[in-house]
């Protein structure tokens, strides 16, 4: 399937009705410094061979393709919000392509629909692992990496920046060739607990967690960034029935939420804490929960939430003249029929695909070549300044660090201006 043909799918398959949008990732591979079957970056990771199921293949060079297998959910409950990660996605593949940018080889992307279902990704990894040989994999939330991972590491085929922040896959051991996009979980909870603690001095906490993988993974990170950071939870709900949610967290004296919603769900929860009357003194929520049209479709109850950003607001006009948002906007341009390239998630995927256009580029003047073993050593050296990344904020990963950007700015929702603007200063994390 080709970018346009995924494209006009969306336009078929994605448009929900606004109600249905609004409620919107073991191993075989292990590291070893030991074996003569490894082979070392110059950051120090190292990967064995050994028990790949073809240890050759994952040496083979690349000299005129390299295909993405991408389980996504093109259709169901997210499938508005994921339009506009892919259309990002596309538009910066479809420069690389362009420009050139691997030196003759061209970067493909092969689409599988899996509706936001595991089961339906795992089935889709098979194919791509066995049937059509990808040479990298990659998919749309935390169960769906959870479903795939067994599988795609046992192949030793590199799964690279899925769309998921699971600390579960942050051990580099057990997942040497698995690496996510989404900033790590704990990391990004612990700068929440930390931004609440220096906005409110009496904290009664409260969770709202979606009842998927990742909304549950995000829920448990924040439940012990919280304990380390001396604060206690006086009730903890999901978001499913958001009304009798927000009715439970009012009743129980909150005034200060973590909402670990998952992009769809996010401003729903919102409408439901206004109908409620319910408004806490500070409201946080993941990272992923930055898609505009949501806080747009939940009006005047979304005004004041706060997210941890580490993008830049190509709609800022404070960004009009930058550098880096005039590259992406010049790349993204023809995608406005699809998606709306000021959103954050759109720059999101687009900031995907650069990442792994930068790490492609970086395996390929290596020694090896273009291999698979060349690009999952080159994900694990990463100190990568994208061009959308808030300033003074990189993409890191190392043979020591799992994956994730090296800080976060608070943002809040701004009901007047449609858009996120600043609450504080951009925090190092790393």
């Amino acid at each position: 399937m080709t970018a346009s043909t995924t494209l006009r799918r969306f336009r078929r398959a994605a448009v929900l009705p606004a109600a249905v949008l609004a409620s919107f990732t073991l191993v075989a591979c292990g590291s070893s410094s030991d074996d003569d079957g490894s082979a070392s970056s110059s950051g120090g990771f190292e990967l064995n061979l050994d028990d790949c199921e073809d240890p050759d293949a994952a040496t083979k060079e690349i000299t005129d393709k390299i295909t993405v297998g991408y389980s996504a959910p093109l259709s169901g409950p997210i499938a508005g919000a994921a339009e506009l990660a892919i259309a990002g996605y596309d538009a910066r593949i479809k420069q690389a392509n362009a420009d050139d940018e691997l030196g003759g080889i061209e970067l493909e992307v092969s689409y599988k629909d899996d509706a936001f279902g595991p089961d339906k990704a795992k089935a889709n990894a098979t194919e791509f692992l066995q049937k059509d040989k990808v040479d990298l994999i990659t998919t749309f939330g935390a169960g769906q990496v959870a479903a795939i991972a067994d599988d795609q590491n046992a192949a030793c085929v590199p799964m690279l920046y899925p769309s998921s922040s699971d600390i579960r896959f942050t051990d580099i051991e057990a997942y040497p060739w698995t690496l996510q996009f989404l900033p790590s979980a704990d990391v990004e909870t612990k700068f929440l607990v930390d931004y609440i603690k220096s906005k409110v001095d009496d904290v009664k906490l409260g969770v709202a967690e979606n009842a998927t993988a990742s909304g549950a993974a995000m829920a448990a990170a924040f439940e012990d960034s919280a304990e380390a950071g001396g604060l206690e939870i006086l009730e903890q709900t999901e978001d499913t029935d958001p009304t009798a949610a927000a009715t439970k967290l009012k009743a129980a004296g909150v005034n200060v939420l973590y909402h670990g919603g998952v992009t769809g769900t996010c401003g729903v929860l919102d409408q439901a804490m206004a109908r409620v009357d319910f408004k806490p003194e500070l409201l946080v929520k993941a990272s992923n929960c930055a898609n505009a049209a949501e806080y747009i479709a939940a009006g005047a109850a979304a005004d004041g939430a706060v997210v941890p950003k580490y993008l830049k607001e190509p709609g800022d006009p404070e960004s009009a003249d930058d550098a880096g948002v005039k590259e992406y906007l010049s790349q993204v341009s023809d995608v406005s029929d699809v998606a709306d390239p000021n959103n954050t998630i759109t720059v999101s995927g687009w900031m995907a695909a650069d990442l792994l256009v930068n790490t492609l580029k970086q395996a390929a003047d290596s020694d090896a070549g273009l291999t698979r073993e060349s690009i999952m050593l080159a994900s694990r050296d990463q100190d990568y300044a994208s061009p959308v990344l808030l300033d003074g904020v990189t993409w890191k990963s190392s043979a020591e660090r799992s994956g994730g950007v090296s800080g976060f700015g608070p943002f809040a929702w701004s009901h007047k201006d449609q858009r996120f603007v600043p609450a504080g200063d951009v925090i190092t994390v790393d």
